[in-house]
């Protein structure tokens, strides 16, 4: 079907004619002075808008209707909405034609209106003055469009206005005009520090959460607070990492999640003082596996259960467990495919039927469904801009809230696993809760750090101290990449423009940004192609193909794919990159051309990166978890780096004498280590900083690490009232 006016139009400032099928401009006398610079594809595009002005159009739509396909990559449509932009003189900012709808579409804004079916004519007067007053007519339909739509921007600006400075707006009126609030987080804690992984008693008359001080990050103690008078007392030591705490439904208990010095796991139990606010006894109620990621725990609306995550000692990956506060042992609920994470947050549902947890997918967050009756499990919801540490069942049970991206909520139907965006929010929440008493949101609110990229000697290089800030724009850079080639430029994933976005960093000072993300998108990785003119890129859950000219190719992930660990080839022809495929991972190869071929390279393998300078691979078995390196007469030797099961981020530099890598300290700070492929070495104290994040990047000559360095910022517990 071709979607075309049938008739011609006034679209916007231009003409639409049919018998042309162009955008044109016209002058006073009718005669075409301009022409829009479309090419065919474009005013394929532009007509598929006219037909549908005023509605949301989605990429989807656009793929399956105009280009006659659905498998491929959605960057070609964002290509050509920025050539139609170009061509009419459309600014994103504050468009006039073409509305980008964040995370849903395209919008077509522009007025339409009839003008006479007769094509131009140009000579005689008759059809002049008909031209003319046509125009007359369709000149003053103009004016009473625009006059509408400056009455229309004049309520909106009040009702803006209105907005910013009243009370949050009530969510089921917002839900019921079609509009998505703004909701404004109130804080109930603001200690020095980061408070985190919060729980508010049924009553909602107390508050327990985590309290890491200033300058002690790494020890995080259970603090208890009456919301009534503002009494705070502390409930455990600083020995041990006290996390995930959960009020049992009568508010007479508390789980944790205990994290010991050793590595060890343990679920415990405090019961308080009839008073609330002073500990009577704190005892141990199970085991978790060492080495367990510590995260949330859940308890059954009739207190009989507990849900929490530990680690599965032979698949190494975190499972849900239910324990039963009467005694026994605890059961495992879910089995993540092999080339997750694992699942580490569970939530039971108001009537204790059902149990929401997320599951890791590649880095990529995702919410699933377990039905306690049949056990039965069911994927709802991958999140692509937000990595939730906690969710939580509407009041009804029908849906499922969390945090969405940087500055939003998200909500997902149970039903049906539709997922929409309920609210826009004014801070950052990584983990939420809905108080079953008065409906009110609770969220963990702020940021755990701010970025910069610095610059340190490498201490096995040279032993000169020296350290400085780089490419830095007031903490807004979160990714660097230095170029393989000398005179080539740096790669910075930089916040300076608005959005996050690459920019170019050349030797000589100068400076460009080569990608236009209308959207926040989530850029998790980075790597320059062996010759310093190509960048790959994990974006959300795909991965991407960036030319230096800002040419984005899409090669996988589409469709919910889980990928990961993406890696040029020596010779910079291919890439290689993990998939999941019927729960394992195996790694992939594609060509890099126009038409990109994928084939399995190797099974059972969840990393694969060639050295561009020596002649050696590295890879790591998905099993057992160990890596390997392989040399190109085939000759393999399995290598001890000590890294263990549960770490998943991992970035290498692979140079000639040996390899550099990061290796997780703990569940916050990684360590830049070296391994000599001549000693077979492990060197631990290549800087001296920690890493707060898994990337890093060295100069050419090996002298100097980049990394990002974290200044920690505060971490509050606020609410949502509406």
């Amino acid at each position: 079907m071709e979607f075309k006016p049938e008739r011609s139009l006034v679209v916007g400032e231009w003409h639409y004619l049919t018998n042309e099928d162009k955008l044109v401009k016209l002058d006073e006398q009718g005669q075409i002075y301009a022409t829009a610079d479309l090419d065919n594809l474009g005013q394929k595009v532009v007509n598929y808008f006219i037909v549908h002005a005023g509605s949301l159009v989605t990429k989807e739509q656009l793929l399956a209707d105009v280009w006659k396909i659905r498998d491929v990559s959605d960057g070609r449509v964002m290509r050509v909405i920025r050539a139609i932009r170009v061509a009419l003189n459309d600014d994103t900012r504050q468009p006039t034609y073409i509305e980008t709808i964040p995370k849903r579409g395209y919008r077509f804004i522009a007025s339409v209106t009839d003008i006479p079916r007769q094509p131009v004519q140009l000579n005689t007067a008759d059809n002049a003055a008909a031209n003319h007053a046509a125009k007359d007519d369709t000149s003053n339909k103009r004016l009473k469009v625009f006059a509408g739509l400056a009455l229309l921007l004049a309520i909106t600006m009040s009702f803006l206005v209105w907005q910013w400075w009243l009370p949050s707006t009530n969510p089921k009126h917002a839900l019921e005009n079609n509009t998505i609030p703004l909701w404004r987080y109130k804080p109930i804690t603001s200690l020095d520090g980061l408070e985190f992984y919060h729980n508010v008693s049924a009553d909602e008359h107390y508050l327990v959460f985590s309290h890491a001080e200033a300058g002690t990050e790494q020890i995080a103690v259970l603090n208890l607070q009456n919301l009534q008078n503002h009494q705070r007392v502390q409930l455990t030591q600083g020995e041990s990492i006290s996390l995930g705490a959960a009020f049992s439904p009568d508010g007479r208990y508390i789980a944790y999640h205990k994290m010991l010095p050793d590595r060890g796991c343990e679920i415990r139990l405090i019961e308080l003082e009839s008073d609330k606010m002073a500990v009577k006894n704190d005892s141990l109620l199970t085991l978790c596996t060492p080495e367990s990621v510590s995260a949330r725990i859940s308890w059954s609306p009739d207190g009989r259960y507990i849900v929490y995550p530990s680690l599965d000692p032979v698949q190494k990956q975190m499972v849900m467990m239910m324990y039963p506060l009467a005694g026994g042992s605890a059961e495992q609920l879910t089995i993540p495919p092999g080339s997750s994470f694992g699942d580490y947050v569970g939530r039971y549902s108001r009537t204790g039927d059902k149990i929401a947890f997320i599951r890791d997918a590649a880095g990529a967050a995702q919410i699933w469904v377990l039905n306690l009756t049949n056990r039965a499990t069911r994927l709802l919801v991958q999140i692509d801009d937000a990595y939730p540490g906690n969710i939580d069942w509407t009041l009804d049970d029908s849906s499922i809230i969390y945090p969405s991206g940087p500055t939003s909520l998200g909500i997902v139907e149970v039903a049906t696993g539709e997922s929409r965006q309920l609210a826009y929010t004014d801070n950052h929440a990584s983990e939420i809760q809905v108080s079953s008493l008065s409906g009110k949101i609770y969220a963990s609110v702020g940021f755990f750090s701010h970025t910069n990229i610095k610059k340190v000697n490498n201490k096995l290089v040279t032993a000169t101290p020296s350290e400085s800030l780089v490419f830095s724009s007031n903490r807004n850079e979160s990714l660097i990449e230095i170029n393989p080639q000398a005179d080539g430029p740096a790669a910075v994933v930089s916040r300076r423009s608005g959005l996050p976005q690459v920019w170019l960093f050349y030797p000589d000072g100068h400076q460009k940004q080569i990608t236009e993300f209308e959207t926040r998108e989530r850029i998790r990785s980075m790597a320059f192609s062996p010759d310093g003119n190509q960048l790959l890129l994990q974006i959300n859950s795909g991965i991407w193909q960036l030319m230096s000219d800002g040419k984005l190719t899409q090669i996988v992930g589409q469709d919910n794919e889980s990928v990961a660990y993406p890696a040029w080839s020596r010779d910079g022809t291919k890439i290689f990159y993990a998939q999941s495929r019927q729960g394992r991972w195996d790694i992939m190869v594609a060509a890099v051309d126009t038409e990109i071929e994928k084939r399995v390279l190797a099974t059972d393998r969840e990393l694969y990166q060639q050295s561009y300078i020596a002649d050696y691979i590295i890879w790591r078995d998905a099993n057992s978890k160990n890596f390997v390196i392989e040399y190109s007469n085939g000759d393999t030797k399995e290598l001890n780096l000590d890294t263990t099961a549960d770490q998943v981020f991992f970035k290498f530099d692979l140079r000639q004498q040996g390899f550099y890598f990061t290796y997780l300290l703990d569940s916050t700070q990684y360590q830049l280590r070296y391994y000599d492929l001549t000693s077979g070495k492990v060197h631990q104290q290549v800087i001296d900083d920690n890493l707060y994040h898994s990337r890093f990047s060295l100069s050419l000559d090996e002298t100097e690490v980049y990394y990002l360095e974290a200044a920690r910022a505060d971490f509050d517990i606020a609410e949502i009232t509406f």
